[in-house]
């Protein structure tokens, strides 16, 4: 499937869907390229459905004659800024060479300039550290819209997760599953200060067998999670698979409870 508005590919796998526009009438389109459309049409209905032709008013030759001069001075600024000896340079091809994040910010550019090129945040992971990267400017918002993925969280530290101010939900939006989840070793009391809970676990496919990759503590999962008798009982906890949990008869008997 393609965007309309620019005849690129939209790239939608699942519920991920980065820099995805869609209408209630089910049509989709770059969100950059239908931002771009609103503005120059001044309309935020579907193109499909709704193609618009703007009659601008008639501001006069010469007020006409000075907004193009503006414009095509801006344009000329920008391909200044990002030319060298050899030639052109685009930011694509900046960050194709590896440029410093510092060299391309004097060209002026931002974030979202990433997104309008369409540079996936898996590039720049290859290219720069996350540190220099948030640095620069890149915030959740930005990352996911670049298409960040569950295992892009590997190379996230604690740190930068609370810097960066995520929550369950946040993470939770890249569809990432329990074994995702697992891969990056945060310890029981983390992950529930990012808030996740136990119906989050069994939305990610959670069950008795891998939720042991969290934590192999059942007193941990019972103390930050919160699951009832019957929650434990729809995950699979029967007396075969608590076996291969510490402290079972420590936790059943504080809560005064018979797995």
């Amino acid at each position: 499937m393609s965007c309309s508005l620019c005849n690129q590919i939209l790239i939608m796998k699942g519920s991920i869907r980065p820099n995805i526009a869609t209408f209630e009438c089910g049509h989709h389109f770059h969100l950059d390229c239908v931002l771009k459309h609103a503005k120059e049409k001044m309309s935020t209905q579907c193109f499909k459905c709704n193609p618009v032709v703007v009659h601008l008013p008639n501001l006069g030759d010469d007020r006409i004659i000075a907004m193009e001069s503006i414009i095509k001075a801006r344009q000329d600024a920008k391909e200044k800024q990002t030319s060298s000896w050899w030639g052109q340079t685009s930011l694509k091809s900046m960050v194709n060479a590896g440029a410093s994040l510092s060299t391309i910010q004097l060209k002026g550019y931002i974030p979202e300039d990433f997104i309008q090129d369409h540079i996936s945040w898996k590039k720049c992971q290859k290219t720069y550290t996350v540190d220099a990267l948030m640095d620069f400017g890149f915030r959740w918002h930005h990352m996911l819209v670049m298409g960040f993925e569950p295992g892009d969280f590997k190379k996230i530290s604690w740190n930068q997760i609370q810097d960066l101010q995520l929550t369950a939900s946040d993470m939770l939006k890249t569809s990432m599953n329990i074994r995702d989840l697992a891969a990056l070793k945060l310890e029981p009391y983390q992950l529930n200060e990012l808030g996740f809970n136990w119906s989050d676990f069994v939305k990610m496919g959670g069950n008795a067998r891998n939720l042991k990759l969290l934590t192999d503590d059942m007193e941990d999962l019972k103390t930050y999670f919160e699951p009832d008798k019957e929650q434990l009982h729809k995950a699979g906890f029967t007396e075969q698979e608590k076996k291969a949990y510490k402290n079972v008869q420590k936790t059943t008997k504080k809560l005064g409870m018979i797995f």
